[in-house]
């Protein structure tokens, strides 16, 4: 049996703590009450709620659109359909594992190499993180945070910060290296160094500055969508949050989105926007009914419509695209 290393552990750890965490917070919870509070919910703002959540789910679908079209896969029923199987099985699976199946849907349905549809959704995936950035500073600043936040201000930004500079060092350079044909199929790891190879070129190839300006933009618009849907989901419980604690739940609970500890952040998800709520003092109970009525209106509509979806992805193809993004002479794996 081989080590985990130092990192494995030290991530092992983390998972561990933090769902200890959630289990003495579970047992703290008047279950009976929150449900009670969610089965009892304003249906009007409950819809409302349901239409922004896949209104910004729809938005990251043309996104992504925008990056697919760039190595030759312009179909936006293609972007859509995949975007929302995907996030279903985000939603059933451990560790985003929706993302990786629709990595490789998209690959086998357009045709297409899986490294560049990976390169697009790698700088996709950026744009959500770099738009949290800027809404997270925003928010740092512009609004008097609650002390149990305020205090991981610095820490956060720091952290942002950091993964910022590691994303301009890998995304930036202009990398055309590429395989020679008699390598490519040399072994498994001359393999996996052209996919590598390719995979970096293409990153940088679609990661323009136009196209990420726009992906930007629709990555804001997508964010608001989501505080929409916790803002009307908080007035269909008839939560007293107001939109500025709306906001800073979102921001809360969406730090976490890299890692994904549970099937769809169930558990996690409750904590946080719980931690966030009580924060501006509100009730705890209140809170935990909330965070699962907005974990009911952001999986149930989704994960139906994805599973569904998925057989379409599974039987239809479209017609092979040749990728427009360089119009260079090279010898891609």
């Amino acid at each position: 049996m081989t080590s985990q290393g130092p990192r494995g552990w030290t991530r092992t750890a983390i998972a561990i703590a933090t769902l200890g965490l959630i289990a003495v917070f579970a047992r703290s919870v008047d279950w009976r009450a929150a449900w009670a509070t969610v089965t009892s919910a304003n249906p009007t703002f409950v819809l409302m709620a349901v239409g922004a959540n896949l209104g910004s789910v729809v938005i990251k679908a043309l996104r992504w659109r925008m990056f697919l079209a760039s190595v030759g896969v312009p179909s936006v029923s293609l972007a859509f359909r995949a975007t929302l199987v995907g996030a279903a099985l985000n939603n059933v699976l451990f560790a985003n594992g929706g993302d990786a199946a629709r990595v490789a849907a998209v690959a086998s349905h357009a045709r297409t190499a899986s490294a560049d549809v990976l390169a697009t959704l790698a700088v996709d995936k950026l744009c959500d993180l770099a738009s949290y950035a800027i809404i997270f500073v925003a928010v740092a600043f512009a609004l008097p945070l609650p002390a149990e936040l305020a205090r991981w201000r610095a820490p956060v930004m720091s952290a942002l910060g950091l993964m910022f500079i590691a994303t301009v060092f890998v995304v930036w350079p202009a990398r055309r290296t590429v395989a020679s044909p008699d390598d490519v199929y040399a072994s498994f790891a001359a393999r996996a160094r052209a996919y590598g190879r390719r995979l970096l070129r293409t990153l940088t190839e679609v990661a323009t500055a136009p196209r990420l300006a726009v992906a930007l933009l629709l990555a804001v618009v997508a964010w608001a969508g989501q505080w929409a849907t916790f803002h009307f989901a908080a007035r269909a419980a008839a939560f007293p949050a107001s939109p500025v604690t709306s906001l800073l739940a979102l921001m809360t609970v969406n730090a976490s989105f890299l890692i994904r500890l549970t099937p769809g952040n169930v558990g996690v998800f409750q904590f946080l926007y719980a931690l966030a709520a009580t924060a501006a003092g509100l009730d705890r109970d209140g809170a935990v009914a909330v965070a699962i009525l907005i974990s009911f209106i952001q999986y149930i509509p989704v994960t139906s419509i994805g599973l569904v979806l998925a057989s379409t992805l599974m039987w239809r193809h479209e017609p092979a695209t040749p990728a427009p993004i360089t119009g260079q002479n090279d010898s891609r794996p």
